[in-house]
This record gives C-alpha cells, sequence and structure tokens, in this order.
C-alpha cells in the first residue's frame, strides 16, 4: 500500500464545481454514480494511483486510459474500469460525498466485501502526508499477509491491523494471488535468473509487498 501524492490536475472540471460548492458554503449533492463528474473523478484517482487499487495495489486499469491526452477541458473521454470509488471514511458520504480528499478507487470486491461501511483510523490513509507502509506494516513472506509492524506500540499496531482488516489489505482472494504472482519473480531473484533491478521492472502491481517480502528475506 504505496503513498499517494493524491494531484487534483486533471479534473479541473470537477475542481471547480466543488471549489464553487465549498465557497458558497453548500452542501453537496446527493452521491451517487450518475453524476456528471463520477468518471472525472475516477479517471484523475486512477491517473495518479497507477491504475491500482489504493489499498491492495491489484492492477486494475491501463493508467494509459486515463492519461492526460485523454481530457478535454477537464473532462476525460469515455472508458471502462474495474473498481469502486470509496469513501475512506464512510461517515462523511452523506453529507461531504464529493469530498475529493476523502476519495480513493479500489478493488471492486474490497469495497463490496470487506470495507463497505467500516471506519477507519485513518493510520493507512494512503495520502495522509505521514504515511509510510514500511513505519506502519510488515509482510508475512510465507502468508502474503500485511501485519503491523512489529516495532511499534501495542496500542498502535491494534489500530493498524484495525485498518489492515478494514482496508481489506488481506482479502483472501487478493492476498493469493498476490501469492502467484510475486512468488515466481521473488524465485528468481533468489536464484539469481533476474537482479533485483530486473524483477522491478517486470512488476504491474503489488510493489510494496514485492519490496518488504524482498527486505525480509535480505535479498538486497
Amino acid at each position: 500500500m504505496r503513498r499517494i501524492e493524491k494531484d487534483l490536475t486533471l479534473a479541473t472540471a470537477y475542481k471547480n464545481w466543488l471549489g464553487n460548492l465549498e465557497q458558497l458554503g453548500e452542501n453537496h449533492p446527493e452521491y451517487t454514480s450518475n453524476n456528471q463528474y463520477y468518471k472525472d473523478v475516477v479517471a484523475n484517482l486512477l491517473w495518479i494511483q497507477q491504475g491500482l487499487c489504493a489499498y491492495t495495489e491489484m492492477y486494475l486499469i491501463d493508467k494509459d486510459k486515463v492519461a492526460p491526452i485523454n481530457w478535454t477541458l477537464g473532462r476525460v473521454n469515455d472508458f471502462e474500469f474495474l473498481g469502486h470509488l470509496d469513501h475512506y471514511y464512510s461517515s462523511l458520504k452523506k453529507e461531504r460525498g464529493w469530498d475529493w480528499n476523502n476519495f480513493f478507487v479500489i478493488h471492486a470486491d474490497v469495497n463490496v466485501k470487506k470495507k463497505g461501511k467500516k471506519i477507519a483510523h485513518g493510520i493507512l490513509k494512503p495520502d495522509d502526508p505521514h504515511y509510510n507502509p514500511f513505519y506502519f506494516l510488515e509482510y508475512d513472506f510465507k502468508s502474503h499477509n500485511f501485519l503491523p509492524n512489529c516495532e511499534r506500540d501495542e496500542s498502535l499496531q491494534e489500530k493498524i491491523l484495525n485498518d489492515i482488516n478494514t482496508l481489506g489489505l488481506n482479502f483472501q482472494p487478493i492476498a493469493d494471488f498476490r501469492r502467484e504472482y510475486l512468488n515466481p519473480l521473488i524465485d528468481d531473484v533468489f536464484l539469481r535468473k533476474l537482479t533485483l533491478d530486473e524483477a522491478r521492472g517486470r512488476l504491474v502491481q503489488f510493489y510494496t509487498a514485492f519490496e518488504m517480502s524482498i527486505q525480509s528475506l535480505k535479498l538486497e
């Protein structure tokens, strides 16, 4: 789960619309995927998320499909994508349903089967300036699950574990796929069939899990 620099630079029509709401002190309209700016928000996020689920880092779309060349006057050309637009703090959805700072695009199954309306502490919010995956998390290569960093105090570990579960980082189908995807690459590094840089060059998803695996196995 990488840190995300969340720049709203492509969906400028949405940005202006949201800014007008804020300036006038008006409530956000009801959140719905039928809103005219829904796909613009999704596309801007997918571009900065590099086409990955913001939480699990699973591949969702070729990021080139939402690249700046596909935008006109702050609106994106039509495109298809896998995933859902998630409200990180679900409690804000009713009154501030279009808050840019509360949005991420995530894997649809994670949203429906894991996160839903569960409460996150915010410790693992990917765009938080203090978020650092290597500070808060560690990775068990055998199970391919993320764990709270054992060097953090017990109270913080409990909150981290809550957010790991809430955000679906170890959602079993994705953890299983992560294992199948990463093991061959890491084996090739271990057997010196690939250099680390060559293995990194082949990655299209699960970057944090790969780096933590390399670190824990002392392959660097």
